[in-house]
């Protein structure tokens, strides 16, 4: 069934989670000024545009190991903690979880990020992207950020919540689509919100508030006893503050967004923020013009967030009555499915269909094994077969391209595009090249353009992971991420007896392929906490079955995790 949210509750859901900045900030990459209807710089498409670095930090900081003596003579606040995690998002809360089941009380623990919510980046990202609260994400039943053992799943969670509320005909719905997934039934999935809802429940278990540090990360540097020293700028007072411990996780997620040069340039060219928006930036102002007036739009991408913004777009055009034209616009045609072993992915008018990123065998299965025991060449073939650009097997997003196509108002065409730039009349021309899509001219005109091209995935685009890599030379993989070992620890960054882990996109490119995944945050940290067991660190333990299984029931009661 398709939720029909209307752009007032968009909007209001924008506003729920302060989704847009309240006042233009500078870039701390590049130096542009970013207005305040975008999440990330429209130069170089980072995530860190608001933040105004410290230019005051000791010339000490800059040494490659820094002297804990000089710190605490600095006379700047610090702080020391066992257990220190960077980026304050899902990665970070994965870890502090598993770090308080194994034994670890919440005051060792501390975390630090723009956000005192697990998942307030994420969910800003779902907004903006039209995943709103109440829509269904591309995730396991038994992928919960709040449950390390992943049962029961938010699959039986939803079946008994509409068997208490007596609606028996949905939880069969959903019970079938469980037994029958892949092959007879498209794939289950939760909504957003009851994500969010168990994660605040299990934010409440384990103290996360107790533990979090709301501020901008600065730098990170080891430090001359074998630890490691972060300084950030607390969101409540512009002085920096240090952070000392032995043990570091960093999680601090996507870079930032893609925009193809070709957009890019247009943007930097035309000083045109509002016709040419990415996937991931604020688009209400598309839609309510083409509530009034309908219009054309150019669609670009095959993923995920390319087919909700399609979905979206049929509503409106279906509310408003107005005349509103999609042109799919792809580099070129995919006709042969992609084919591993025995097995192929389904392929509908040019995009590639699987119900995950991965196939879920790379989660816990087969294909995770092959994936650890294979070369780095070897993986690099291995993550082009099982991941790439796909889109969910959603029946609503399937029949939207069906309709659409035979109602004449959705259409693909297919060339690489040369230039973008404005008509004059309020109106984008697209110049395309090797054009096999018969297009008039060579070439396209719209109203507005989405560009659904990813996020950016390379760690040197991070400020802070940039800084690490450049003075600690961390090695790369293959694929481009962070080399790790198969525990996810930075082998680069060891000092003395403190260790650095590393969790979700940094990671990428490594022995488990999808590490960005809400089980693979939750691998990585498991992995992570038994390394840190093994090498004594305190107040941790592993647990045997029957201590896991009485944390499962403290879990399930909603008690604080036993300590050691």
């Amino acid at each position: 069934m398709t939720i029909v949210i209307s752009d007032s509750q968009y909007k209001s859901a924008l506003t729920q989670t302060n989704f847009l900045p309240e006042q233009s900030g500078v870039c701390t990459n590049c130096g542009r000024p970013v207005p305040p209807q975008l999440i990330s710089c429209p130069e170089c498409g980072l995530f860190q545009p608001h933040a105004s670095y410290p230019t005051n930090l000791p010339a000490y900081f800059q040494e490659r190991q820094v002297s804990v003596s000089a710190l605490k003579q600095s006379g700047l606040p610090s702080a020391e903690t066992t257990y220190l995690a960077l980026g304050g998002g899902l990665g970070s809360f994965a870890w502090a979880d598993y770090l308080r089941i194994c034994g670890a009380a919440a005051n060792q623990i501390t975390v630090v990020g723009t956000d005192p919510v697990p998942y307030a980046r994420f969910r800003r990202l779902c907004l903006a992207s039209q995943i709103l609260d109440a829509e269904r994400i591309r995730s396991d039943s038994s992928a919960r950020p709040d449950n390390v053992w992943g049962w029961p799943g938010y699959a039986l969670q939803e079946i008994v919540e509409l068997m208490g509320q007596k609606r028996l005909l949905a939880a069969a719905r959903i019970a079938w689509q469980i037994f029958g997934e892949p092959t007879m039934a498209h794939t289950y999935a939760p909504t957003a919100q009851t994500v969010y809802t168990a994660v605040d429940r299990e934010m409440k278990r384990i103290g996360w508030r107790q533990m979090v540090q709301t501020g901008e990360i600065c730098a990170v540097r080891q430090t001359d006893d074998g630890r490691y020293v972060v300084v950030f700028l607390p969101s409540a007072a512009g002085t920096p503050r240090f952070i000392i411990a032995p043990y570091l996780h960093l999680a601090l997620g996507y870079p930032g967004v893609c925009l193809t040069p070709e957009a890019q340039n247009y943007r930097r060219t035309y000083h045109d923020i509002r016709r040419v928006v990415q996937g991931y930036e604020t688009q209400e102002h598309i839609y309510e013009q083409l509530q009034q007036s309908g219009g054309t739009v150019i669609l670009r991408g095959r993923g995920v967030v390319a087919s909700r913004i399609l979905q979206h777009l049929d509503e409106i055009r279906q509310m408003s009555g107005q005349p509103v034209e999609v042109i799919h616009l792809l580099r070129s045609p995919v006709t042969e499915k992609t084919v591993y072993g025995k097995t192929s992915r389904l392929l509908h008018h040019h995009r590639q269909v699987q119900p995950f990123n991965w196939p879920k065998a790379t989660f816990g299965g087969e294909l995770r094994t092959v994936m650890e025991k294979a070369t780095p060449e070897e993986r690099l073939e291995l993550a082009a077969l099982w991941g790439g650009t796909t889109t969910s097997d959603r029946p609503n997003w399937l029949e939207v391209v069906e309709r659409g196509q035979k109602e004449g108002w959705y259409s693909f065409a297919f060339g690489t595009v040369t230039e973008i730039k404005p008509n004059g009349r309020n109106r984008l021309i697209l110049k395309l090249q090797n054009d096999e899509s018969a297009v008039a001219g060579g070439r396209l005109v719209a109203d507005f353009m989405f560009d659904c091209t990813g996020l950016n995935t390379a760690p040197s685009s991070n400020p802070i992971l940039g800084d690490l890599a450049c003075r600690y030379g961390i090695e790369q993989n293959a694929a481009g991420g962070w080399l790790v070992s198969p525990d996810f620890e930075i082998k680069g960054l060891r000092n003395g007896g403190g260790q650095v882990f590393a969790a979700g996109i940094t990671a990428a490119g490594n022995t488990y392929a999808p590490v960005d995944s809400f089980l693979g945050l939750q691998y990585a940290a498991q992995r992570a906490v038994n390394v840190l067991i093994q090498e004594k660190a305190p107040n941790l333990h592993l647990l045997t079955p029957l201590e896991s299984l009485e944390q499962w029931w403290r879990w399930v009661n909603g008690r604080e995790p036993s300590t050691v």
